[in-house]
């Protein structure tokens, strides 16, 4: 199988310590279609979005929570989803928050964090911490005594993993969830995981500045659904429209 990802990807990590965890074999081909404009993965995902599952037959999966439904049916073992049908619907709730809620909230700080000329860069960083103590509130919650989210390690972990190690750049001290920082150092222990921290790290370096990661070579950012309704949410309309106006907004499957 060929498998398009990204190291920074949280979406795509998701995946891919899943992959890892049961034991497939895939070919990773980092891919990010904003930035590098490689029409091989706009040839297997029509949004040129990874993740990208592409299998030994040339069929493609795409969208994260659909190729692990897919890895989950076609390789059981071990089990990422629980058994009990209750708990796996909360793990797939908790990975919701994720992909949606964490990702939006920690997308709105970084995008600020590159618009720092903006007169909205302090208020949005702002909001954007707030908003994700939060999830983070949010997150202890939904743990409680439990050694993973849905009480056997699951997706929903795979998801969380992904966003909450981020509360430190985002000058959060995670001491303030106990049951999380606990959980987030078994975490670590698991090679999977540690593997997938560790390409992250790996990749930061390589990446010449911040603004790169975020625009393409046309000076484009990349939005969708959940991360542009953030900003206007929390009633930053006019930096939304300044970045229309000015030609700065690209939508999948917007390309070159």
């Amino acid at each position: 199988m060929k498998f398009f990802t990204f190291a920074t990807s949280p979406y795509a990590r998701k995946v891919r310590m899943m992959l890892d965890l049961k034991g497939v074999a895939y070919e990773p081909v980092e891919r990010c279609y904003s930035i590098d404009r490689k029409q091989d993965l706009c040839a297997a995902n029509a949004r040129a979005e990874v993740p990208t599952l592409v299998l030994d037959n040339g069929r493609a999966i795409a969208d994260s929570t659909i190729i692990c439904e897919y890895i989950e049916e076609t390789h059981p073992v071990p089990p990422l989803f629980p058994k009990d049908p209750y708990q796996r619907a909360r793990m797939r709730a908790i990975e919701d928050l994720c992909d949606r809620a964490f990702d939006a909230t920690m997308y709105g700080y970084w995008l600020a964090v590159v618009r720092s000329e903006a007169p909205e860069s302090d208020a949005m960083k702002a909001a954007a911490q707030g908003e994700f103590a939060t999830l983070l509130a949010r997150l202890e919650s939904e743990l409680g005594e439990r050694q993973y989210l849905c009480g056997e390690f699951s997706v929903a972990d795979l998801a969380a993993i992904c966003y909450v190690p981020g509360a430190a750049a985002m000058g959060i001290d995670l001491k303030k969830y106990p049951a999380l920082a606990g959980w987030f150092e078994r975490m670590r222990e698991i090679g999977a995981v540690r593997a997938d921290l560790d390409r992250v790290r790996a990749a930061m370096p390589s990446i010449e500045n911040l603004k790169h990661e975020f625009e393409g070579p046309d000076g484009r950012v990349h939005w969708r659904d959940s991360r542009l309704e953030w900003p206007v949410r929390h009633g930053f309309i006019e930096f939304v429209a300044r970045e229309f106006r000015a030609g700065k907004m690209m939508f999948p499957p917007d390309g070159a």
